[in-house]
């Protein structure tokens, strides 16, 4: 039963990993990525 357990994280995890890295999200994880950056740009 732990096995079965450990096969369902792994296919899990894969899955998000490659969701993730889908060129399809780019420009939102890129847009994500600067927000630190330009919050810090208004402050100054």
């Amino acid at each position: 039963m732990v096995g079965v357990f450990i096969v369902l994280m792994l296919v899990s995890f894969i899955g998000i990993w490659v969701w993730v890295w889908n060129s399809r999200h780019k420009a939102k994880y890129d847009a994500l990525a600067r927000l630190p950056m330009e919050d810090e740009e208004k402050h100054a």
